[in-house]
């Protein structure tokens, strides 16, 4: 398989373009972290961004940094140290900041900091037939037309290369706490109507653990309120949250999304098709809706697990291992339809790797 390195933009415009007049398919590939995530695709040539990794501008003052989306995460958030700020986006180090963007990568402290599409506020994107775009703008009274980079995120390099991103950081907790507890889904859901302000309650089958973020003060109350629903067995300063995944040993990862309030009915209503061990690695964010599911294969656990979400109103793609999104279609399918043939007329870019096989 062919291996692209552009070493700018306009190279990636050009091999685009190229790409265009040959009719040869492309797979974007950054850090190759969140690459499960979509359906199998054949393609000829990977398109690598790692070279687009340069910082474009940064001033604390203004909490936007402005990057190449080649950047690696672990190479920004090192930047923004400096200045006491993050991106919160929980990634590896490895992954880089526009294959974050374009799997739209859940955080695990998604409750606080929200979604990955609420930080973009700018961003360069090259089209399938090498157009350079650009959407957003760095300051609010400069924003006009249509929020392009909204539509990018999650879009899993079928529309575009995303080259370029403004994003909007947020200064970094004078005090983080992880603090764990026994108990499972009924535990998690009283801290998170007693716990001020959390910024994320994960449970599992059997303990929760809570992040809490903020200034001393704030945390050490929080921490008290979380002792008084359930004593407190592990409290930790900084450190990487959560403690464990035990789902990610497994072989195939769902991340269903189901609405919040049914996230515990998803979890815990007897599954005749899904035999108690293969459900006894998750971890679900209250209050968010997400559940992290190990599976030991895409086989019929996996639809059984789908087939759960959609009566819940909810979907379950694979982020990790064989599986792809599932058969569900998305709201607007035709719509999606003519984005791509707006944005990659030639449907060079990953085609069939997006819902609903575009």
């Amino acid at each position: 398989m062919d291996l692209i390195h552009p070493m700018d933009k306009l190279e990636v415009a050009k091999a685009l373009r190229q790409a265009t007049a040959d009719r040869k398919r492309l797979l974007v590939v950054g850090g190759r972290t969140h690459v499960d995530k979509g359906e199998p695709c054949e393609v000829d040539a990977e398109l690598w961004t790692t070279q687009l990794d340069g910082l474009v501008a940064y001033e604390p003052a203004e909490m936007i940094a402005v990057v190449e989306a080649g950047m690696r995460v672990g190479e920004l958030d090192r930047i923004l140290w400096d200045g006491g700020q993050e991106w919160p986006c929980d990634a590896p180090p490895r992954a880089t900041v526009g294959g974050v963007i374009a799997a739209a990568a859940t955080s695990p402290r998604r409750l606080r900091v929200g979604p990955i599409r609420d930080t973009v506020i700018e961003m360069e994107v090259v089209t399938g037939d090498g157009r350079l775009v650009r959407s957003g703008a760095r300051t609010v009274k400069s924003v006009t037309g249509y929020d392009l980079h909204k539509l990018m995120t999650g879009s899993l390099g079928t529309l575009g290369v995303i080259v370029q991103v403004a994003l909007k950081v947020r200064p970094r907790p004078r005090s983080r706490r992880s603090v764990r507890v026994a108990g499972g889904l009924e535990v998690g859901r009283r801290l998170l109507d007693a716990v001020p302000g959390p910024t994320a309650v994960l449970a599992m089958p059997e303990v929760v653990e809570l992040r809490l973020e903020g200034w001393p003060e704030e945390t050490e109350r929080q921490v008290e309120a979380t002792d008084r629903v359930a004593p407190v067995t592990v409290v930790t300063e900084e450190g990487a949250f959560p403690f464990e995944r035990p789902w990610e040993a497994s072989a195939v990862i769902a991340e269903a999304a189901v609405p919040p309030s049914r996230l515990a009915e998803f979890l815990t209503r007897p599954f005749h098709d899904l035999p108690g061990p293969h459900l006894g690695s998750w971890g679900a964010l209250l209050g968010v809706g997400i559940a992290w599911v190990g599976l030991s294969s895409s086989d019929g656990d996996l639809e059984a697990l789908r087939t759960r979400a959609r009566a819940l109103g909810g979907i379950a793609p694979v982020v990790k291992g064989p599986g792809g999104l599932g058969n569900d279609v998305p709201p607007g399918l035709d719509v999606h339809r003519r984005l791509k043939a707006s944005f990659d007329p030639a449907g060079v870019l990953a085609p069939g790797r997006f819902w609903g096989g575009i």
